[in-house]
């Protein structure tokens, strides 16, 4: 939940204690003695439903901005617009290059035209979890890349490849087909994409 909801939400947690002082100071429960137990339970159901309604809304929003359309050359995203595919990294590499840049912003880039961006499938991710990588593996990699150039890694391993995603979940819709494939783990998305035929 973002931080300004929070804030909300402890702003009418506040002003629930301070009406519910306020009935008791006032001398209203005297008047009628169950009202303010009434109204205090009623206030807490309203906060409650509030929370819920609110968690769910962002959960799917931010699940839409995660889905990623994939193209020949690019793919797109509603946060982070056209994003143009890597030669030297994979589709999934990529990809998942995008997610970790998000920040679930509001911000909302408008849909390329078919002549700009063909999509041919795109990934609806539900959980993603990048990985760890340590500063002593970072420098390593660098100073691979470095010395091997263009061809290969710290550890021989293709320029512009990065390490599989910790947690990934979702599913691959192919644009023309009412079929989801789902997949809960990043290896799982790998033997997806790669039943995909390639463009031509």
């Amino acid at each position: 939940m973002k931080k300004s909801n929070v804030i909300i939400f402890a702003v009418l947690v506040v002003i629930s204690a301070f009406l519910l002082w306020l009935w008791y100071f006032l001398g209203f429960n005297r008047v009628d003695n169950p009202l303010d137990l009434v109204l205090s339970i009623i206030w807490w159901v309203v906060v409650a439903v509030a929370i819920v309604v609110i968690a769910r809304l962002e959960k799917t929003r931010r699940r839409r901005v995660r889905t990623v359309y994939v193209g020949d050359a690019a793919t797109f995203n509603s946060e982070r617009g056209v994003t143009p595919l890597d030669p030297a990294a994979s589709v999934q590499d990529s990809v998942a290059a995008v997610l970790e840049e998000l920040e679930y912003d509001f911000t909302r880039e408008d849909f390329p035209k078919p002549e700009d961006l063909k999509v041919r499938y795109f990934i609806r991710t539900d959980e993603f979890e990048p990985a760890e990588r340590s500063e002593d593996a970072q420098g390593a990699a660098s100073q691979g890349a470095g010395a091997a150039g263009i061809g290969a890694g710290a550890a021989g391993a293709p320029a512009g490849r990065r390490p599989r995603p910790s947690k990934w979940t979702g599913e691959v819709v192919v644009v023309g087909s009412d079929k989801a494939r789902s997949f809960d783990t990043p290896e799982e998305l790998s033997r997806i994409l790669a039943t995909i035929p390639q463009a031509a």
